[in-house]
């Protein structure tokens, strides 16, 4: 039997309720938990009083809410098949026709179309906000965090140029005038051998290149070095790229992620954390359809058999000993035991092949 549509819409509508009514609950409650936060951060500088605290909180509470957004829709969608089957309206559905499949199925793509919703036009604003809250922390603190003051100690960039590897070192860098002085920058193949080095006293940065200015050429062939005025190199770095925020993950959305990665790659930094915010990312909406399944792995039991709440209690379970695997896995990538792309999507995968093999041996026997 085909289900009707308005049977679908009625799931859908009931999983919506669930989904957004516990996001409501949370967003409150994340806003006073942060608020109290924020004004912790606050007591203590200057110049910053209850209206810039409570400005952090709602630039950060979006942000906040959408990290939830697997465990809002596991609660959501296990408190709509547990009302439905507390009603005997799921017993009504099987009773007609229905399959299981059937039932989940209007949920199940809820869950998928709304994660991509969420991936394209939600996270991007409210990666915005959280970075615009890192900004305005920082101004009032007066701290910069751009990528050369990130390398200062030494500055080190480096860049691939088709089938060489640059490699630029500086002593210090003169943030009013652009300048880096005690310039030296070595010119390798992608295999690491030696081509030629350049070492000048200081470089202008200008866009898209270093300038060079009264530098030495020296190489494996010459037997005396050579003095150059001014030699242009040619960098992948804007000059704003270098002065622009060095961004936390969390505050990148999924269409800034692979410039950025491609960026701080080139400059020497470690993006293990980015690429892991990116697949996290990308994978959301197989991850809000994993969170469905376990719902009504742990919620379609017929009430009359008792037992109801137990399993109630072992899907929220099921919930974070997820979050935890996710967080081991997390560390698995950190530590570079496991490919990225492995780390991120394993979670999830599991979950859905977990919770399909339980429905299938409930539905089928």
């Amino acid at each position: 039997m085909t289900a009707p549509w308005t049977v679908y819409r009625y799931i859908a509508v009931y999983t919506l309720l669930g989904v957004f009514g516990l996001l409501i609950f949370l967003t409150g409650l994340i806003l006073l938990i942060d608020m109290i936060e924020s004004l912790r951060e606050v007591e203590s500088i200057e110049g910053a009083g209850f209206g810039f605290a409570l400005k952090l909180t709602f630039l950060r509470a979006p942000k906040l809410a959408l990290t939830l957004t697997p465990f809002i829709f596991l609660f959501g969608s296990m408190w709509a098949f547990y009302e439905l089957n507390r009603r005997s309206e799921i017993a009504v559905m099987r009773s007609a026709g229905m399959s299981v499949w059937e039932i989940i199925s209007p949920a199940a793509l809820l869950s998928f179309f709304i994660g991509i919703l969420v991936l394209t036009f939600a996270d991007p604003l409210a990666s915005r906000m959280s970075a615009q809250a890192e900004i305005e922390k920082n101004q009032i603190r007066g701290k910069s965090a751009n990528l050369l003051k990130v390398l200062q100690g030494g500055i080190w960039l480096r860049q691939r140029d088709g089938d060489t590897a640059l490699i630029l070192h500086a002593e210090d860098y003169n943030e009013d005038n652009n300048v880096l002085t005690d310039v030296t920058l070595w010119k390798n193949t992608l295999t690491g051998v030696f081509l030629e080095r350049w070492d000048a006293e200081f470089a202008l940065i200008g866009d898209k290149q270093f300038i060079l200015q009264n530098a030495t050429l020296s190489t494996l062939d010459s037997t005396d070095s050579e003095i150059i005025e001014s030699q242009v190199v040619p960098s992948v770095f804007n000059l704003s790229d270098l002065r622009d925020e060095v961004a936390k993950p969390e505050t990148l959305s999924v269409w800034a992620l692979p410039d950025f990665i491609e960026l701080a790659t080139d400059a020497g930094l470690p993006v293990v954390e980015y690429r892991l915010r990116y697949h996290d990312l990308i994978s959301l909406p197989f991850k809000l359809f994993a969170m469905v399944l376990i719902a009504a792995t742990f919620s379609m039991r017929p009430v009359r058999g008792g037992g109801t709440l137990p399993l109630i209690l072992s899907g929220i379970a099921a919930g974070f000993v997820l979050f935890i695997v996710a967080q081991l896995s997390n560390a698995t990538a950190e530590a570079h035991v496991a490919p990225v792309w492995l780390a991120a999507w394993a979670p999830a995968v599991l979950a859905v092949l977990l919770s399909l093999t339980l429905l299938l041996h409930t539905e089928d026997g």
